[in-house]
């Protein structure tokens, strides 16, 4: 067994306790290394958990990539969370890495992370779910493709589960689409991205000198860096989702600053420099315009600010500007986890109402 520096009360959870396996995980053996790392975060105290977070990945870079938004996220929602890591190409190897962080007395993170390799990756679901919290939900947040066997059944066994449709191509948006109007419990990173736009847009038509113009809405088109993305596609469906009668289009607009983020990543950067807003990435939204002719409003991101424009009013031009979140991670799935079971309705009409979208585009390109 190989013990690494136990965690210093209060603080994050950085040192850990491990153990190896040969091909399969011995369940009690990480308990009782649990009960270890408990002892040692501090005196003895109250484990505080509001829910069973649960993270699957398929390779440990990925993992490396989320850990920051996972610690962050977990933090603010109280949880014993379970990492799965599967990498069926090497091996077979399994191991365990357990912690436990204190705060105000109690402990509220327990973290297990779970790594088997090879014929060892058959083992890992019974033993996460012996690992599990009973009658605590179960979100689980989806690093893989959302889309297979293996996701459908983490789904099933889920009380929700979140993704990342902007790290994923746009054409898994309509399998998603797909699973959402048969009550699938999905919620997805992409969709808490564009809630300065949604907030900033909603606003400008609660103007009282613009309410009148919200029943003669026709059109909306959103802009993204680079190429057509999952945040476009879901932003325009949205609207489409809230005005019925209004036509969709999603265009392409100037190079992004980054490309696109990868699975584990595109929720806030870690480090102990400054924090700025996140870089406009590949397929990310830099502009929305809708219309009730002859009025028009736009919506643009420069830089860190969200700037909104209205033309064509009798009032005259109004503009107003807002400043973007910061990119702290875990920011995005601390978001999602305020809904700990089911889906977001709104968001299932506009992912609904997207594929739609991409689907006529596509067919008619």
């Amino acid at each position: 067994m190989s013990v690494g520096e136990p965690i210093a009360a209060g603080q994050g959870a950085r040192g850990e306790l491990g153990i190896r396996f040969d091909d399969q995980v011995d369940l009690g053996k990480v308990q009782k290394l649990l009960q270890e790392a408990r002892d040692r975060s501090g005196s003895a105290g109250e484990t505080i958990s509001t829910l069973n977070l649960v993270a699957i990945y398929f390779s440990q870079a990925a993992y490396d990539r989320a850990r920051p938004a996972l610690e962050t996220a977990a933090r603010v929602h109280p949880c014993r969370m379970v990492v799965i890591i599967a990498e069926p190409k090497v091996g077979p190897a399994a191991s365990a890495r357990v912690s436990a962080v204190r705060a105000a007395g109690s402990i509220a993170l327990e973290r297990i992370v779970l790594l088997a390799q090879g014929k060892a990756v058959r083992h890992l679901e019974s033993a996460m779910t012996a690992l599990l919290l009973p009658e605590l939900p179960r979100v689980v947040v989806w690093g893989g493709r959302p889309e297979g066997q293996l996701f459908l059944h983490a789904m099933e066994t889920a009380d929700r589960i979140v993704i990342d449709s902007g790290t994923r191509p746009l054409a898994s948006l309509r399998q998603i689409a797909q699973l959402l109007a048969r009550g699938a419990p999905i919620g997805d990173l992409a969709w808490a991205r564009i809630f300065p736009w949604q907030a900033l847009a909603a606003e400008l038509l609660d103007f009282p000198s613009l309410r009148e113009h919200r029943g003669k809405l026709q059109s909306v088109r959103a802009t993204c860096a680079g190429d057509v993305g999952a945040e476009g596609a879901l932003l325009v469906g949205w609207f489409l989702s809230r005005v019925k009668r209004a036509k969709g289009e999603l265009a392409i607009g100037a190079a992004p600053e980054v490309d696109s983020p990868v699975p584990g990543g595109g929720d806030g950067i870690a480090g102990e420099g400054f924090v700025a807003t996140a870089p406009v990435g590949r397929g990310n939204v830099v502009e929305l315009q809708f219309s009730a002719p002859p009025i028009t409003f736009t919506l643009r991101r420069e830089r860190s600010i969200l700037t909104a424009e209205v033309r064509g009013d009798d009032d005259g031009e109004i503009v107003n500007r807002v400043r973007l979140p910061l990119d702290t991670p875990g920011r995005l799935l601390s978001l999602e986890l305020k809904l700990l079971s089911g889906r977001d309705e709104l968001y299932a009409e506009a992912a609904q109402a997207a594929a739609k979208l991409v689907t006529e585009r596509w067919t008619s390109s």
